[in-house]
């Protein structure tokens, strides 16, 4: 996984808003991710009765064998509230997702990739003339051939390695919003987190800073 800042998931998603449906919808998934938490796998199929009075809701994709379903709760906030309010009003199909694709279906998690990674092309396109070329050759290469989609392959476009260093995936994003909880020393980290195991896996895999500051004991 990369290291990811905040800034960077601000500005895919900012850029996003002005880009076709489904640019945007990768623009307002990236957010939603940020502000809640919430796994890839628990925002590519959300719910729309998973936005509530409190907030919105997700039953975590991620448990053992055995272990009872862990529910999350992200209370409102302003920006989270427009976010989910976008990707309502964006929709042009009648869908219970909030991020359908064109027929109202969920994205299979290869389709999701491919249109994330072309959104990624694109956004970074435009401040990067190398991967503008580069994404320009592929859609030329896919309409001379007119290959089905397929899950993106790194090594075949590029844009994942390190000539796109600001290329970031949905999977990068939850721990970067992890830490900025333990780096502001909110109370409920483990709760945002919703680890089965609780802080053990908050700490141990998510915690990405660089450096630790405490209190004194007196």
């Amino acid at each position: 996984m990369r290291t990811v800042v905040r800034a960077q998931v601000l500005c895919f998603y900012v850029w996003s808003l002005s880009q076709p449906q489904a640019y945007r919808t990768m623009g307002l998934a990236a957010m939603l991710c940020y502000l809640t938490g919430f796994r890839a796998a628990e925002i590519r199929p959300f719910h729309k009765p998973g936005i509530t009075d409190e907030g919105v809701r997700v039953v975590s994709a991620k448990r053992k064998r055995g272990q009872e379903e862990i529910v999350k709760l992200c209370q409102w906030s302003k920006r989270l509230w427009a976010v989910v309010e976008r990707a309502k009003r964006d929709q042009k199909v009648a869908s219970v997702f909030l991020f359908p694709n064109r027929r109202g279906h969920p994205y299979t998690k290869s389709g999701w990739a491919s249109v994330w990674q072309d959104a990624m092309y694109s956004f970074i396109g435009e401040f990067d003339n190398s991967i503008a070329r580069e994404y320009e050759a592929k859609k030329m290469h896919e309409a001379a051939h007119r290959e089905p989609r397929r899950q993106p392959d790194p090594q075949r476009h590029g844009v994942e390695d390190h000539k796109a260093p600001a290329y970031f995936s949905m999977l990068d994003i939850r721990p970067t919003t992890i830490t900025a909880k333990l780096t502001n020393r909110d109370s409920n980290a483990d709760d945002f987190a919703s680890h089965a195991d609780r802080s053990s896996s908050t700490h141990g895999h998510y915690d990405r800073r660089r450096a630790r500051v405490a209190k004194v004991t007196e």
